[in-house]
């Protein structure tokens, strides 16, 4: 029997439960439907916090492309501008890997991080991928403790689900159950679902449609994700991983005042300049 604190590879079976997740169809209630990005929420049973799902196709960017680009670390550098840190740590196996990230947040709302396994997985395979899958789950490692200028939130499940459906076009399905922790109001969270959302998969479809170039003069034959032998990442050690979330304490959020965050924005108007 398994120790529950001890961290496994993703197997076939949590992908297909990934799956399932994408594709159903019953108990999401939708919150945004605008320029080819619908998001929908569902309440969970077991929590109080709601399963996101963002649902868009891109018919200029090959679903090659774009698994490429939410794998490429040095990348991210370029698009992501949340971002405050990102490290690879170790791995389980070739295809299941332990980072570390962080991203800002609008003032006066403290910085996330959080420790993940990130697993992925192309089927049948990645010679003839009719569809690839990525799934992250937070974990924690006795090198990354939480730091008292961050919150650690917590990955329940993130992922994304991606269908070629010709040679330069895709369907992308975003799922995520997130915890960002501390105390925030329900409307911060709110606008998780309704705002920076659509904001993000309009940067990764933005983001997309530059890799290529990007990609060529930037390492281009470095695809670990595709190529395990390029994989330089040491085995996790015994010890070092737990599936255990780290505990950290409940800072006080609940001071912040809604003043409708997005300034009039509208989540898809990302300019090519910010990436």
């Amino acid at each position: 029997m398994n120790d529950p604190d001890t961290v496994l590879p993703a197997d076939d079976n949590n992908f297909q439960d990934f799956k399932k997740m994408c594709e159903s169809v019953d108990g999401w209630s939708e919150c945004y439907n605008k320029k080819n990005v619908c998001v929908s929420t569902s309440l969970q049973s077991n929590s109080n916090l709601k399963l996101l799902k963002a649902v868009t196709s891109f018919n200029d960017c090959s679903a090659a492309t774009i698994f490429d680009v939410v794998h490429d670390t040095e990348y991210r550098r370029k698009w992501d501008h949340d971002m405050i840190d990102m490290k690879e740590v170790c791995k389980l196996c070739v295809n299941n890997t332990v980072s570390y990230y962080a991203a800002k947040c609008p003032p006066p709302v403290k910085p996330r991080d959080v420790v993940f396994l990130s697993s992925w997985i192309a089927y049948p395979n990645m010679r003839d991928p009719k569809e690839y899958l990525m799934i992250n789950r937070s974990v924690s490692h006795v090198d990354f403790s939480p730091r008292n200028s961050m919150v650690r939130a917590i990955s329940i499940v993130t992922g994304y689900l991606i269908r070629p459906t010709g040679p330069n076009s895709c369907e992308f399905t975003y799922l995520t159950h997130f915890d960002p922790r501390g105390s925030l109001p329900k409307w911060v969270v709110n606008k998780v679902a309704q705002f920076f959302t659509p904001k993000v998969i309009h940067r990764i479809h933005k983001a997309a449609r530059k890799y290529e170039v990007w990609k060529r003069k930037h390492n281009a034959s470095y695809k670990p994700w595709l190529w395990p032998e390029q994989c330089r990442l040491p085995l996790c050690k015994p010890g070092q991983l737990s599936a255990r979330f780290d505990e950290v304490e409940i800072i006080d959020e609940t001071g912040l005042k809604d003043e409708n965050g997005t300034n009039g924005d509208d989540p898809a108007d990302v300019s090519d300049d910010e990436i």
